[in-house]
């Protein structure tokens, strides 16, 4: 029983309009005719002269790598429980793919298969897990299929057992678009689903388009799951296609009074693109020269008796790394441009395991990450490894880097990565709800994307700290509205540079860089120069303001006085937005719980006029 799917080539080609002038290529095609059976599939792979076969653990010939059989005159790769077999697709992140084959499932049996975004075993990042006779990771359900793509639970269909169900997953990279299909025997196909390629299969987070390789495991146990795979084609049925970004314009030069807001427009153009152009970006405002003071960046609250310890039900150890996020928007006032040199978490002694929860012998890992796509880190700027006997018990385990990070600009992620043992607790929370989402981050297995971390909501934020030293640059007179994007072929991105005076020098020039990467390979990196030139005119000078605003100097209460007034956005001196109050009557009265310092009012009236003042307040 062997076949070609031409019904599956013919309507992929009508689906896109750069298929045309290029003939369908096929990358992989294995139909384990070529095998020996009994032999193993990667090993008999490899001696054929294939590359693409492999297992979760990248060890063919062993467990996990299934056998050739031969099942009613035909050759095929059998799947048994405990059998882990990987088909390496070789990290394609543009062009339009059709991945087909067979699969039989012997009476009542059941078995799955996934693609994967990313394949680092259990690091794995998990584009879309498909179930055969299940309805889910351990229950058996004849008769049902059931698939996670950009969603748990995105669809179902029938399955059935003893005969050849064909299998056509369409992904269209360029376009972030795939289609799962389905062809019961003797049936015409059926599309069962479609979803944003991007996703992770549970659509939690954007990870990116690339198509890494497959999986196809027998899931439950082995009395239950076993199966027959045959057919395999990988067929590009695009021609080569890459983001071609333009970046307008090529320097941004702003004049501003004393004291003011305004803001500079950038757009990004993929016009002549044939795939999606991706990019982040932020303001990099340099790095510091000279200074003693140290200060450290952190969510969590001091260590107490209100902190948590939590652990995961583990049947073996297992990696995870934890991780905290700061935004350029939460540091720039402190501590733009100093130099991270050194990173922090504490281990606790459980009181139920008297251990601090790691697996013995294991290092810790502290990495600072910069700022990468789709909220994801980047490129690991530092990596510090502390052997287990130097780590801490009851108290924090610093590393210290041994080149520091100069810290700029970008969105900074600091990270620490251990062996979680059986029955340990080595997640350490500072207990005290609410927690910034920023401060939660983890990933399983040494690879994949980070998320949120479910279920934390009671618990805090991470005990993760970085200590910067150094004399801090101006970083908050410029901000971007946006620090990622992804640019459909032939559309455009705009980006807004807000900047502001607020506590600069008059008759002085402020210079920083806006840097993107991208995924368009003429143009990894994209530099831009920004100026800003700060006048003279300051707001005491302007009489023409919109609300009376006292007492001023204030302590906790300021009251603003006008007609016709609509809204008012506080700022401090570094340029943060503290907070909005809709202004709904002639005398306003505002509580204000901030701390001593310069405040900038921006005073908005019904008809878009505006007035900035400045308050100061005092305790």
């Amino acid at each position: 029983m062997k076949k070609v799917s031409l019904l599956s080539l013919a309507a992929a080609l009508l689906m896109g309009g750069s298929l045309m002038a290029q003939e369908p290529q096929v990358l992989i095609s294995d139909q384990f005719e070529e095998y020996t059976v009994g032999n193993k599939i990667a090993v008999e792979s490899a001696a054929a002269g294939h590359d693409w076969w492999t297992t979760w653990s990248n060890a063919p010939g062993g467990a996990e790598d299934g056998v050739i059989a031969e099942f009613n005159g035909t050759k095929c790769g059998y799947l048994t429980y405990g059998v882990d077999q990987v088909l390496l697709l070789g990290d394609e992140q543009s062009g339009i793919y059709d991945l087909e084959f067979d699969i039989l499932i012997p009476n009542g049996k059941n078995g799955y298969f996934n693609i994967l975004h990313n394949f680092a075993g259990s690091g794995s990042t998990w584009a879309l897990e498909s179930y055969l006779h299940m309805s889910g990771s351990s229950t058996s359900a004849p008769g049902t299929g059931m698939i996670h793509a950009g969603g748990a639970n995105a669809a179902t269909f029938t399955c059935v057992y003893d005969a050849w169900m064909h299998f056509r997953l369409h992904v269209d990279t360029d376009n972030d678009v795939a289609e799962y299909y389905y062809t019961a025997p003797g049936e015409s196909e059926q599309m069962i689903h479609t979803w944003q390629w991007s996703l992770n299969s549970q659509g939690s987070a954007t990870v990116g388009r690339k198509l890494a390789a497959m999986d196809f495991f027998p899931p439950q146990n082995a009395a239950n799951s076993e199966y027959y795979l045959d057919n395999f084609s990988f067929t590009k049925l695009s021609g080569e296609s890459i983001a071609h970004l333009t970046f307008d314009p090529e320097n941004i030069e702003v004049e501003i009074e004393a004291d003011e807001m305004t803001t500079a427009e950038l757009t990004i153009s993929n016009a002549e693109g044939t795939t999606i152009g991706e990019w982040c970006g932020w303001i990099d405002f340099g790095q510091t020269q000279g200074g003693t003071a140290v200060q450290s960046v952190n969510y969590d609250r001091e260590p107490g008796a209100e902190s948590s310890l939590v652990g995961y039900n583990l049947e073996n150890p297992t990696i995870y790394e934890l991780a905290a996020m700061f935004p350029a928007s939460a540091y720039g006032g402190a501590v733009m441009g100093t130099l991270i040199t050194s990173a922090q978490y504490p281990f606790f002694s459980s009181s139920t395991t008297q251990s601090i929860g790691i697996e013995p012998n294991t290092d810790v890992t502290f990495r600072i990450y910069r700022q990468g796509m789709f909220g994801q880190p980047g490129d690991v700027l530092a990596e510090k490894v502390i052997p287990y006997n130097q780590v801490v018990s009851d108290d924090w385990t610093i590393a210290t880097f041994d080149e520091p990070v100069a810290l700029t600009g970008f969105d900074v992620w600091v990270g620490v990565e251990f062996t979680h043992a059986v029955g340990g607790y080595p997640l350490s929370f500072d207990g005290q709800a609410p927690h910034n989402p920023n401060g939660v981050y983890i990933r399983t297995g040494g690879g994949g994307a980070f998320e949120e971390m479910q279920g934390s909501e009671d618990y805090g934020n991470y005990h993760i700290r970085m200590t910067c030293q150094g004399a801090p640059v101006q970083g908050a007179w410029a901000t971007m509205n946006k620090q990622n994007g992804s640019i459909a072929i032939g559309q455009s991105d705009e980006v807004t540079i807000s900047l502001n005076s607020f506590g600069l020098e008059e008759n002085s020039a402020y210079e920083a860089k806006v840097i993107f990467v991208t995924n368009d390979p003429d143009n990894e990196e994209v530099v831009i120069p920004l100026v800003m030139k700060v006048g003279t005119v300051s707001i005491a000078e302007n009489e023409n303001q919109l609300a009376n605003i006292y007492p001023n100097p204030a302590t906790t209460t300021v009251t603003l006085e006008g007609d016709n007034l609509n809204s008012v956005a506080i700022y401090n001196v570094a340029g943060q937005l503290v907070r909005v109050v809709k202004l709904e009557s002639l005398i306003n009265n505002i509580n204000l719980d901030v701390e001593a310092g310069v405040y900038f009012f921006s005073v908005y009236d019904n008809n878009g006029n505006s007035s900035v003042q400045r308050v100061v307040i005092t305790k």
